[in-house]
């Protein structure tokens, strides 16, 4: 139902105005990636690594907080196995394709992408990081049929 209040309602869920714990980490799928010099691959990388920056500062806090027996640390530990940093090119070469990207469309600059592929770009990131609990608000609203079928499996 249009205006409902859907987005606002992923948006609150994504800023944590309600209670989640810091360690669930949380992907909202609502905007398309910026123009930026960065290709395809590039960005889809580099959130990655940023969650794994993010993931390892967090476990050295609760380290040193809660000690190693920390069931929230382990949980930690168990995300940072499933990003697998040494799989990051293949793993966002396959869902870019899977996403209707070409190989010369992976190597382009977003900035000379339309805002379509920016937003295949938006939820390749998403998928890539597979975070805990992923919101995606109108994901499939630039998506050929195909992308569609494969977004569905692959889901």
């Amino acid at each position: 139902v249009n205006g409902s209040g859907k987005s606002e309602f992923l948006k609150c869920i994504a800023n944590r105005e309600v209670p989640i714990p810091e360690w669930v980490d949380l992907f909202l799928l609502s905007e398309e990636q910026p123009p930026s010099e960065m290709t395809a691959m590039e960005v889809v990388i580099s959130k990655a690594e940023n969650e794994v920056k993010r993931l390892e500062k967090l476990s050295e806090q609760i380290l040193e907080e809660e000690g190693p027996d920390s069931p929230t640390l382990q949980d930690i530990y168990d995300r940072l196995e499933t990003l697998d940093p040494e799989t990051f090119k293949a793993r966002a070469g396959k869902i870019l394709t899977g996403l209707g990207f070409g190989e010369k469309m992976i190597k382009k600059k977003t900035k000379d992408m339309s805002g379509g592929w920016r937003m295949r770009v938006s939820l390749a990131e998403a998928l890539f990081i597979k975070p805990a609990l992923m919101l995606l608000d109108e994901p499939t609203n630039h998506l050929d049929l195909e992308s569609c079928v494969w977004l569905e499996q692959y889901l």
